[in-house]
């Protein structure tokens, strides 16, 4: 972590401290207090160009700030505004200008204009904060390629179908039938890249709850008292909080990888956010249920802390991608395109050097 990183994780701690976040699962509704105090710092467009009312600053600072508020617990937008939507906009230098976004992406749409209007029709599916949001950044595949679009969520020819997520919150279908766009640019970013950097995100916000589920859990085992002893005096809950722990910091040495390896270059860093996601997702369910059998009913009340945690990881774990989903892609990589294993594990690239080695006769 850089020291710039580190400095903004702490200011959000901080943030975090002067408002207290309620915990319950299932949660309400975003914290407007919370988020005001991040937008009014800037900590809303980090990573957005300077052109577009950004700060410039690179992904990694972006993402301390994500991970210092899931592993809090805070309820906020700013995976969909400030590291999906925010960035996604400034790609073409499109500034917010102070208004709430979520992010959503558009397969098969239809862009039409008539010289002074501009209007889209198609539909995205499992969008969250569409129906509190400003606007809808879109990023559209076309017949003639992506585009990106703005729309605003009060515009006649937008209708979301209402939903919500296992953790309670906002996570609606929206139609898009003739919808006035205020701007529209070709993008320089396809839908592949915007998955790419989505799957990355959310690998890091899992490993995050992860850490907070692990933590908690250990805490509970030394303070609960079972015929006479506490929890962790019991072997099997030793296996149990070793297994959780052994999980959840792969969890953390993935997404620390991928966030280096995104750094340098998203794209190029393809691999190792697929490795990143495999691993969070694949782990996040096993972490969940490790917590919830050694906290025992109590963990699955609505007023205890661990929820907000564990529904949170089996919310986001198909967020951008299931590991089946990013794992078939890591083998075509492999099988198909050459990619060698090796490079993979070490972080290499390039195809599969050819052997120079003849066979014994």
């Amino acid at each position: 972590m850089t020291e710039l990183a580190a400095e903004l994780a702490a200011a959000t701690a901080a943030m975090v401290a002067r408002f207290p976040v309620d915990l319950r699962t299932p949660a309400t509704e975003p914290d407007p207090t919370l988020w005001k105090a991040l937008v009014d710092a800037g900590f809303t467009a980090l990573d957005v160009p300077e052109a577009a009312g950004g700060q410039d600053a690179d992904l990694a600072d972006a993402l301390a700030v994500l991970d210092s508020l899931t592993e809090a617990g805070a309820i906020t937008p700013y995976v969909e505004h400030a590291l999906l939507a925010a960035w996604l906009a400034g790609r073409v230098d499109f500034s917010l200008d102070g208004l709430s976004a979520t992010v959503a992406i558009v397969d098969e749409a239809t862009v039409l204009g008539d010289g002074e209007r501009i209007r889209l029709s198609g539909s995205a599916i499992g969008v969250p904060y569409a129906a509190s949001a400003d606007v809808i950044v879109i990023l559209a595949s076309t017949t003639d390629g992506a585009v990106i679009a703005v729309v605003d969520r009060r515009e006649a020819g937008l209708r979301v179908e209402p939903g919500t997520d296992l953790m309670g919150l906002d996570y609606s279908d929206i139609v898009f039938d003739d919808a006035e766009v205020t701007f529209s640019a070709s993008s320089p970013v396809t839908v592949d890249d915007l998955r790419t950097r989505g799957a990355l995100v959310y690998s890091v916000t899992l490993a995050a709850a992860a850490r907070a589920v692990r933590e908690r859990t250990i805490r509970y085992a030394a303070e609960r008292v079972q015929f006479g002893r506490p929890l962790t005096k019991f072997q099997a809950i030793q296996q149990r909080l070793a297994y959780m722990a052994a999980q959840s910091t792969m969890m953390e040495t993935a997404a620390r990888a991928a966030t280096d390896a995104a750094s340098e270059d998203i794209v190029t860093a393809r691999d190792a956010i697929a490795a990143a996601k495999i691993v969070t997702s694949r782990s996040a369910h096993e972490v969940a249920a490790a917590a919830h059998q050694i906290h025992g009913a109590i963990g699955f009340t609505a007023e205890h802390s661990l929820g907000r945690f564990t529904t949170a990881l089996w919310t986001w774990r198909d967020r951008y991608g299931t590991e089946h989903d990013w794992s078939e892609q890591l083998a075509a990589r492999i099988l198909d395109d050459g990619l060698d294993p090796w490079h993979v594990i070490t972080g290499a690239s390039g195809p599969v050097a050819q052997s120079t080695r003849t066979d014994a006769q």
